[in-house]
């Protein structure tokens, strides 16, 4: 928690309109990628200034990364959504939801960010902040492994292996939401696990993704193959 003279400085930061001085409160649904999201969008979130807060009440402004695959998780992100408007918070949406169904009801006049646009929450919060309204829906590469992160658990990493799938199964929601399958190369993977195992806090890493048993069917044999032969990863 701040320190009351921490809070004195964030209140006048905000009063002069100091980018990044805003409470941000991250609330998020689904499986672990979606959490591993969440923690690099507050990690740069963090890094830019704003604070991570638990209460709700407190945050100037709601993040809310949303799940699509079960009705229940979608259902619970309605009611915090409205629960949101009612209380007048700003809120940015992430996740499968803005990116699977952006003309949802439940997501009218509110910023969206899609699953491969985290790494610009900062400009989504930023506008969002201003009174905008932003969508950062466009598919591109994926985020990169190395960008900062706050750790929901500080004992376990979540490093995302790939996203999408080969699947083409009509009803599958998380399929339209995060497409087809893009794996990180093998190196890249092993140096975010390097980097994660160097801090004494982190007790477990986990390997996640939409189709883990796919991992690297996207990619060139080549590039698996060195990084197998040259004992950086194991396949």
């Amino acid at each position: 928690a701040a320190s009351p003279a921490a809070r004195e400085e964030e209140r006048l930061a905000k009063e002069a309109g100091v980018p990044g001085s805003a409470t941000v409160w991250v609330k998020t649904f689904g499986c672990a990628h979606n959490q591993s999201d969440s923690e690099y969008m507050a990690g740069l979130l963090q890094a830019y200034g704003y604070r991570i807060v638990l209460d709700s009440l407190e945050a100037d402004v709601w993040v809310v990364n949303t799940c699509t695959v079960k009705n229940p998780s979608q259902t619970a992100m309605s009611n915090v959504i409205t629960r949101g408007r009612s209380l007048e918070k700003p809120m940015v949406i992430a996740g499968c939801v803005p990116q699977g169904e952006k003309k949802s009801k439940d997501l009218l006049g509110l910023s969206l960010i899609g699953v491969t646009q985290i790494d610009r929450i900062v400009e989504a919060v930023e506008e969002t902040v201003k009174g905008n309204t932003v969508q950062l829906l466009e598919k591109k590469e994926l985020p990169k492994l190395d960008l900062p992160k706050v750790r929901r658990n500080k004992h376990v990493e979540i490093i995302p292996l790939s996203t999408g799938c080969l699947g083409s199964c009509t009803y599958c929601k998380t399929k339209h939401a995060r497409g087809e399958l893009g794996s990180y190369h093998p190196d890249v993977i092993v140096d975010r696990a390097a980097q994660a195992s160097r801090d004494p806090d982190v007790r477990e890493i986990w390997l996640s993704s939409e189709d883990t048993g796919a991992y690297g069917r996207d990619l060139p044999l080549d590039d698996l193959g060195a990084a197998s032969s040259s004992g950086r990863a194991t396949m």
